[in-house]
């Protein structure tokens, strides 16, 4: 699957957090990575606030995304 590929490829290009904007589940996966591996994740869905968990203050409102 393509979203593995791209997860594994910037983990190891050191990228720290990847978001992922899922229109058709509505919904946005947020991936933290540390040392080459996954640390922690969250999926936002419905009416949350997607947030950063390496830029404080960085957050967006899924409905915005998806109007």
């Amino acid at each position: 699957m393509d979203l593995i590929k791209k997860l594994d490829l910037y983990m190891s290009c050191g990228v720290e957090e990847y978001w992922i904007v899922n229109p058709l589940n509505r919904e946005v996966m947020v991936y933290l990575f540390k040392d080459n591996d996954f640390d922690r994740h969250i999926t936002f869905k419905g009416s949350d606030l997607a947030q950063s968990f390496i830029f404080p203050g960085l957050n967006v409102e899924l409905e915005r995304i998806f109007k």
